[in-house]
């Protein structure tokens, strides 16, 4: 079965990206493509040796000298193993990396699981079945550090679903359940900074979970692989965040304080320590016309770091613009599908045209498209209940005792969206609102696997009930034979133990 559930995963993968065909679908590239490609000793075939902006997805690259500072990331990692050798390189490559990689997550998850039952396998679907979204699947075809995150998350959450599933006493599964998050939560964390909060939630649930003695030996090894995962994931993390401050001076910053701060905020120039004149052009992003003429844009650069802190503490002041800046990255969860970013092949002679408008809402580069964007999504308000349904489910399954199918659904619907909203949070709090359906896209799938996790909780609270329902009532009789039949019960002594000694 194990076997099997990997098989489904590689090949539904595969044939959903049409990876065993010579145009594959992808991701096209923004020009943040080259944090990973120069990295990795490649440069795209195109005319140009670039491919952002093409018009479709540069899938052949050829060999060249590696950057000196790439982006630190397990991203690059992944490109790195995916292109051993010197022969020309294929994306396509890359992308039946991660359909192994996700194959091989759901293979060991899945064998865990059917220690307790076959049909146990299936509490891994709610995270599976997004992975078959062209949505998300096609950025394995991508030069991307998304698809690294994703990997990430939907590892953690296979291990989530193991160890809600197996006991104490199981070691061996529950082994796997700490290899899953952990490992997961750290290429998720490392892959890029927004995405800290599946290593979070991967560092905790290492944490939490128990193993066979009661004593604190079967409570030291949680504790233990958590501390492990910190500590592996700290270089790569503060590597990647020192890069990303000195590879985009203030620009992440810029972004935060005018398309968020004096956005949701008029008049806050004050308070951020900016002259007045900044107001006026609130709603515009660093990219794409740049800082040029904006009032006060030289001092944001100059003091990136100093405008971020102001920035934070000005919306911790003003709650509530917090959190209409948060309903605006719940809501963009609902465009994953990227419109400016192409998914077909890039061949000669193809030229990008832009979307209309020109550019796009989902980009979050000026106020007028981004909120003619979210005007037009069509159910704004579907992502917000998804996530607080979920949150609801994850704190019943905490404080009440149910049956095990229920608790492990419910619990993975709650997890699903308290990262879902770590990742929307710190993506607003790091680059404002440029590109933020992208930012938000790993938030996307998770949200998703919130709401398959609820409907799976609803099925089985149906079904359990309606067994309730239909189990005969002792008082009628209808259970003698079966007691009669059924094995002697222990009989304790005076002292309250059972007479023949066993517990």
């Amino acid at each position: 079965m194990a076997v099997s559930a990997a098989v489904v995963m590689l090949f539904g993968i595969a044939l959903t990206l049409g990876l065993f065909g010579n145009s594959p679908s992808g991701a096209g590239d923004n020009g943040d493509g080259i944090r990973l490609f120069c990295g990795a000793g490649m440069i795209p075939d195109t005319p140009t040796g670039r491919s952002n902006w093409l018009g479709g997805v540069a899938i052949d690259f050829v060999r060249g000298p590696a950057c000196g500072v790439p982006q630190p990331s397990s991203a690059l990692v992944a490109l790195r193993l995916a292109g051993m050798g010197e022969d020309p390189f294929s994306l396509t490559r890359l992308g039946w990396l991660y359909a192994i990689a996700a194959a091989v997550v759901t293979g060991v998850a899945a064998w865990a699981l059917s220690k307790r039952g076959p049909a146990w396998a299936l509490v891994l679907l709610p995270a599976a079945v997004p992975l078959f979204n062209i949505d998300f699947a096609r950025f394995f075809v991508s030069m991307f550090a998304e698809p690294a995150g994703l990997v990430g998350g939907y590892a953690v959450l296979c291990g989530l679903a193991v160890a809600l599933t197996t006991d104490p006493g199981n070691r061996v599964e529950r082994v796997v359940a700490l290899v899953l998050m952990g490992a997961g939560g750290l290429v998720a964390g490392t892959a890029k900074p927004s995405f800290a909060p599946v290593l979070a939630a991967a560092v905790v649930l290492c944490a939490v979970l128990r193993f066979g003695s009661r004593g604190w030996a079967g409570r030291v090894v949680g504790p233990l692989a958590a501390v492990a995962v910190v500590a592996a994931a700290f270089g790569p993390l503060t590597a990647t965040v020192a890069w990303q401050d000195s590879s985009y001076k203030g620009v992440n910053t810029f972004n935060l304080v005018y398309t968020v701060v004096l956005e949701e905020i008029p008049g806050a120039t004050a308070e951020l320590g900016l002259t007045p004149e900044a107001q006026s052009y609130a709603g515009n992003a660093y990219f794409p016309n740049g800082p040029a003429g904006v009032p006060g844009a030289d001092e944001i650069i100059a003091k990136g770091s100093e405008y971020r802190t102001r920035a934070w503490e000005v919306l911790a002041a003003h709650p509530g613009a917090a959190l209409t800046a948060l309903s605006v990255g719940v809501v963009a969860t609902e465009s994953r599908d990227l419109v400016y970013l192409p998914s077909r092949k890039w061949l000669p002679g193809m030229v990008w045209t832009a979307p209309e408008p020109a550019v796009a809402g989902s980009q979050g580069a000026d106020r007028e498209s981004l909120r003619a964007w979210l005007s037009s999504v069509a159910l704004p308000w579907k992502p917000w209940v998804v996530a607080v349904l979920g949150l609801l489910a994850g704190v019943f399954a905490l404080l009440r005792r149910t049956n095990r199918a229920l608790t492990v659904l419910c619990r993975t619907a709650g997890v699903a969206a308290l990262i879902g909203l770590g990742v929307v949070a710190l993506a607003i709090l790091g680059d404002g609102y440029f590109e933020v359906a992208k930012h938000v896209w790993l938030a996307a799938y998770l949200f998703d696997v919130t709401l398959l996790a609820l409907i799976g909780a609803a099925v089985v609270a149906v079904v359990t009930a309606v067994r309730r329902r239909s189990a005969p009532d002792p008082a009628d009789g209808s259970e003698t034979v079966e007691a009669s039949s059924a094995e002697p019960v222990p009989t304790g002594g005076g002292d309250g133990r059972p007479a023949n000694g066993t517990a």
